[in-house]
């Protein structure tokens, strides 16, 4: 009996090792596939917060605002992995790093390699836009601006203004504004830029960093690639200005060191004034218009500007211009009348005719010819049947792009 107990007994239990054997083996075989997936894809657990936080420099091989620079590269390493994006396009120098130069990550480090010398007793500004953002989340490293000099001193200078479009009065964003030595030719913008920058969201842009009291040649234009100049066959209109000066920084100092930059769109076409013919009585309306021109500076009870440039006034409805009025006499008070006007929302617009041909003039950079400024009374003009509308405008004589008198 006990004999074959023990067979039973022994039996029993290799039939139990053999399942514990195979269930082992199965467990080891789970727990090495999730490891090598977990070494293959790594990946932040389910469920823990997402990271915000863009990458943080730990070292910089030139130090943000150190002089006497000789070196041939720039290194900066971050506390996680990054990842960049068209550095050549969203990494703007100013003056540009020599051609050729390369950018490269080398595990958590950034390397900025320039094969020529830099320029001597020259400021560089290094504004990296979105260039870096990390690995993972793409979290992007916003407001980095690198300044350096191979002088003995940083520059002081500044110069800061605004790009606007002058047939809607508002401000140009997202375009090149670009700096060079103030005895360039029009062809400049074919080539790099001394110092470049953009405009933001309300057409403002600043350039810090410059040689004070140095004057430039300024220009601003649309630039979709981001490279600060425009290639061979490239066509869209070019905002120029007089020669601007960099000065010290005062902070009494207005925010605008330089005039306005008038740009246009490149799909700008000046309204067209209509061939139409009025409508009867019954279905239609009267505007009955009073525009002031203004006076501007006075000397006792004279102008001080007696000379006057054209201002031109318009009625703009959907279709077009209907009607029309010139003014070249400051201080005075002028009317007009239209009648047969069609039901609807018409617009006061007017422009400053520089040159006196009665046309809004877009302008020709390369012409040497700068567009004309359009302004826009407030209030908006609404027609109704058989109703008389009526409504005064009080026009400055100042330009307010170009600061001229009319």
């Amino acid at each position: 009996m006990r004999g074959k107990v023990r067979f039973e007994n022994v039996k029993v239990m290799q039939k139990r090792g053999n399942w514990y054997s195979g269930y082992s083996l199965f467990r080891l075989f789970a727990w090495m596939s999730v490891a090598i997936t977990g070494c293959a894809l790594p990946a932040s657990p389910d469920g823990g917060p997402r990271d915000q936080q863009p990458p943080i420099i730990l070292t910089a091989s030139i130090r943000l605002g150190s002089t006497g620079i000789e070196a041939e590269k720039a290194t900066w390493t971050f506390d996680e992995y990054v990842v960049l994006s068209s550095p050549q396009q969203n990494m703007l120098s100013s003056p540009p790093l020599p051609a050729g130069t390369t950018y490269e990550l080398k595990g958590k480090t950034l390397v900025i390699s320039w094969p020529e010398p830099l320029l001597d007793s020259s400021t560089y500004v290094l504004q990296w836009g979105n260039t870096v953002r990390d690995l993972h989340e793409g979290n992007v490293l916003k407001g980095i601006q690198w300044v350096f000099s191979t002088g003995n001193a940083l520059d002081s200078g500044e110069l800061r203004g605004q790009v606007i479009d002058p047939w809607s009065g508002k401000g140009v964003k997202d375009a090149a504004v670009c700096l060079y030595p103030a005895d360039v030719g029009d062809s400049c913008v074919m080539g790099p830029a001394r110092y470049a920058t953009r405009s933001n969201d309300s057409g403002y842009y600043h350039f810090t960093y410059l040689r004070e009291n140095m004057s430039y040649a300024l220009r601003a234009f649309a630039d979709a690639d981001g490279n600060n100049k425009l290639s061979t066959g490239e066509i869209t209109p070019i905002a120029v200005t007089a020669t601007a000066q960099a000065q010290r920084y005062v902070e009494s100092a207005p925010y605008d060191l330089a005039p306005p930059l008038p740009l246009l769109s490149a799909t700008a076409i000046a309204d067209s004034l209509l061939d139409w013919t009025p409508w009867g009585e019954d279905s239609a309306g009267v505007f009955s218009f009073t525009y002031v021109h203004g006076c501007g500076p006075m000397i006792g009870d004279s102008l001080a500007y007696p000379n006057a440039r054209p201002i031109v006034i318009q009625l703009k409805g959907k279709l077009g211009v209907y009607a029309e009025w010139t003014s070249m006499t400051p201080c005075a008070t002028q009317k007009g009348e239209v009648h047969g006007l069609p039901p609807g929302k018409y617009t006061l617009q007017a422009f400053y005719d520089q040159n006196g041909n009665g046309v809004l003039d877009a302008g020709d950079y390369w012409e040497v010819q700068q567009p004309e400024t359009r302004i826009f009374a407030k209030d908006p003009i609404e027609i109704k049947a058989q109703w008389t509308i009526e409504s005064t405008w009080e026009i400055d004589r100042y330009d307010p792009i170009y600061w001229g008198v009319h």
